[in-house]
């Protein structure tokens, strides 16, 4: 995987990856991901957007299904490791499942994968129990708050 990107580079090109997401700014978001880019979220029956979804349009997908799914009243972004060719972003989330009204908060990684320049990998590591149990409306996703 080539490339010739700094740590520092990588980690200002997920930064601004961030921004935009938070800005909802998808024109932005599609312009830092690679064509064939891979996004995954841990596999959750209860949860629509989780599973591995391939290329702009299936990130659009995961877009789509997880704002329909769930609002992130949090999202704490508080190290980012990197090196030449990755960045683990690892951070604190909170969420409410639009269906359940339940909310669950999890720490979590998400590790990016880079090549060119571009975001050729996005995958989220955290507390699926929690969400699972939000997702499913047991009210002992609110013990994980």
């Amino acid at each position: 995987m080539p490339t010739t990107d700094s740590p520092e580079q990588n980690i200002a090109l997920v930064r601004s990856l961030y921004a935009a997401f938070l800005a909802r700014d998808v024109p932005r978001l599609l312009t830092m991901l690679n064509p064939n880019v891979e996004w995954t979220e841990p596999a959750n029956p209860f949860n629509p957007a989780s599973g591995t979804r391939h290329g702009h349009a299936g990130f659009l997908e995961w877009l789509r299904i997880g704002h329909e799914a769930e609002d992130i009243l949090l999202l704490d972004l508080r190290d980012f490791l990197a090196n030449s060719r990755s960045v683990a972003v690892v951070g604190h989330t909170r969420c409410r499942v639009r269906n359940t009204g339940r909310e669950y908060a999890t720490e979590f990684v998400h590790l990016v994968t880079l090549e060119n320049g571009k975001v050729k990998r996005f995958q989220e590591f955290f507390d699926t129990y929690a969400a699972v149990e939000a997702f499913r409306g047991n009210p002992a996703a609110d013990d994980h708050r």
